[in-house]
């Protein structure tokens, strides 16, 4: 009897206990969290240069562009040096203008003129751009070894002009101006302003850039002298009449005038010397210097 009162009791307890077991779980429930992708970083950005500013084309050297021909005279020129060369309608013209076409003509030679930047007229010459430069160009001016003048075909130097109504007071030379308080105008950089800042002293320098702003400047009396070269002076007090502006003739200091050339380059340089020579003999230079110079 006892037998059978304990075995239901014994199978209850056991199924109160497995019941136990099924309730004292954890009091949560479980979250998977997912493993976080990771992404790849991208590949570093390179900087990329910065582009570089175009550089503007190198000034050409001679313009045009002509190849050596044994036919043709190749004349560098830099076209803003009244009376020897300048450009108008077009057009080169003046003293050194007309000359090289009589040299072409001496030399069975067609002339084509070549405009060049006159601070590398030099560089052109040497570098076979050009035969010759005739621009009024002083006989020593260049230290280049590589090129020689032509004998000279002209005489000059430094002069004074002045106001017609002044010449009076200038007329016993440069010298008796030495602290006279006067005003002097001369171009930048030129021989008139190298001679003036060293030899003279007590008198003011007024600088200009462009002969024509010496010119006006003395017209409208800021300054009461201008020293520049005697063919330039003489050519502008011939052009401006008008305003009445008269040349002293003595010269302040002595140049001479002449033409470049390769110093390899000797042919060309007995035809340019033998073409002077005869031109001189003949009279053809004075008379074409005094087309372009009269008062010279």
């Amino acid at each position: 009897m006892k037998k059978y009162i304990i075995q239901p009791f014994l199978a209850l307890l056991a199924l109160l206990y497995c019941l136990s077991l099924s309730t004292c779980g954890p009091d949560y429930s479980e979250q998977v969290v997912p493993t976080k992708k990771i992404e790849q970083c991208p590949a570093p950005i390179k900087p990329q240069p910065a582009p570089s500013k175009q550089e503007p084309p190198p000034q050409a050297l001679a313009d045009p562009e002509i190849a050596a021909d044994p036919k043709v005279l190749r004349v560098g020129v830099f076209l803003d040096a009244p009376p020897f060369i300048y450009q108008k309608d077009k057009k080169v013209q003046g003293l050194e203008a007309d000359l090289a076409q009589q040299l072409g003509t001496f030399s069975n030679k067609t002339v084509q003129f070549v405009k060049v930047p006159e601070k590398r007229a030099i560089e052109a010459l040497t570098e076979g751009h050009i035969d010759i430069i005739m621009s009024g160009m002083k006989i020593g001016s260049s230290k280049d070894c590589n090129v020689i003048f032509s004998e000279p075909y002209l005489r000059g130097g430094q002069i004074l002009l002045v106001r017609s109504q002044d010449t009076t007071l200038f007329s016993t030379g440069i010298y008796s101006l030495e602290n006279s308080g006067f005003t002097l105008g001369v171009i930048q950089g030129s021989t008139g302003e190298i001679f003036l800042t060293k030899t003279i002293h007590g008198v003011r320098i007024m600088r200009f850039q462009k002969v024509d702003a010496a010119i006006q400047a003395l017209t409208h009396k800021k300054i009461d002298l201008f020293l520049h070269d005697a063919p330039t002076i003489c050519h502008y007090a011939a052009a401006t009449k008008s305003v009445a502006l008269t040349p002293l003739l003595t010269l302040v200091t002595e140049e001479y005038l002449g033409w470049e050339m390769r110093k390899e380059d000797e042919k060309l340089r007995q035809q340019v010397n033998h073409f002077i020579q005869q031109s001189k003999a003949d009279g053809q230079l004075q008379k074409t210097i005094k087309q372009w110079i009269p008062n010279l």
